[in-house]
C-alpha cells in the first residue's frame, strides 16, 4: 500500500466526522465556544489515527466479529444521537406550550455541547477506521506513519466542516436542530444498508 492510498483512506473515513461536525454546529447553533469547536477536528482526528493502530495490531484476532458488527453499532449510535436531538426539541416544543402566558424563557434551556456527546460521536465515526487498520498491514512504510497521515486529512477535513457548518447554522436559524437530526439519521441509514448489503 502506497501513501496516496492511505491518504484516500483518511479521505473516506474523514466523511462521516464532516458530517457529524456539520451536524454538530446546526443543532448547537450559538452554544458552542471557540474551544468546545476546536476540540471536534481534534477530537475526530485523534479517535481516526488510533483506532486503525488498535485494528492492526488486534486485527486478526477478531477480523470476522469486527467486520460483521462495525455498520450495525455505528447505525445504532447514529440512530440514538439523532433520537436525542428530536427529543429534546419536540420536549421543548411541549414545554413552550405549557406556560406560553407564564414564562417562556423557562424552555429555553438547551443542553450544551459536551465531552460526553463529542467522544460518542468520535466512537461512532471511527468504529470504520477499526476494521481498516486491519488493511495497514502490506504498508511499504511504517504503520505509525499511515496513522499520522491519516489522522491529519481527518483534522482538515473535519475543519474545513466546520467552517461550513456555521454558516449552515445560520443559514437554517430555528431550524438548524432540524438539520442536525436528519444528517445523523442519514448517517444511520447508511451505515445499516451498508450493514445489510
Amino acid at each position: 500500500m502506497k501513501i496516496y492510498e492511505v491518504i484516500l483512506i483518511g479521505i473516506v473515513l474523514s466523511i462521516d466526522a464532516c458530517a457529524i461536525t456539520i451536524a454538530n454546529c446546526a443543532t448547537y447553533k450559538g452554544r458552542l465556544s471557540t474551544k468546545k469547536e476546536w476540540s471536534m477536528p481534534v477530537a475526530f482526528a485523534l479517535f481516526q489515527g488510533v483506532m486503525p493502530l488498535i485494528g492492526f495490531f488486534v486485527g486478526y484476532l477478531f477480523l470476522d466479529y469486527i467486520a460483521s458488527a462495525t455498520k450495525f453499532i455505528t447505525a445504532g449510535i447514529f440512530f440514538l444521537l439523532a433520537g436525542k436531538i428530536v427529543f429534546d426539541v419536540v420536549k421543548e416544543k411541549i414545554c413552550e406550550r405549557k406556560i406560553v402566558e407564564v414564562d417562556r424563557s423557562a424552555c429555553k434551556v438547551k443542553k450544551p455541547f459536551s465531552i460526553g456527546v463529542l467522544l460518542l460521536q468520535a466512537v461512532a465515526t471511527s468504529i470504520d477506521a477499526l476494521a481498516v487498520g486491519v488493511t495497514l498491514i502490506d504498508l511499504t512504510f511504517s504503520v505509525f506513519f499511515a496513522v499520522l497521515i491519516i489522522s491529519a486529512v481527518t483534522f482538515v477535513f473535519v475543519s474545513c466542516s466546520l467552517f461550513f457548518g456555521k454558516r449552515l447554522g445560520k443559514l437554517f436559524g430555528k431550524y438548524a436542530e432540524w438539520v442536525g437530526a436528519v444528517i445523523l439519521l442519514a448517517l444511520a441509514i447508511k451505515s445499516l444498508i451498508e450493514g445489510l448489503i
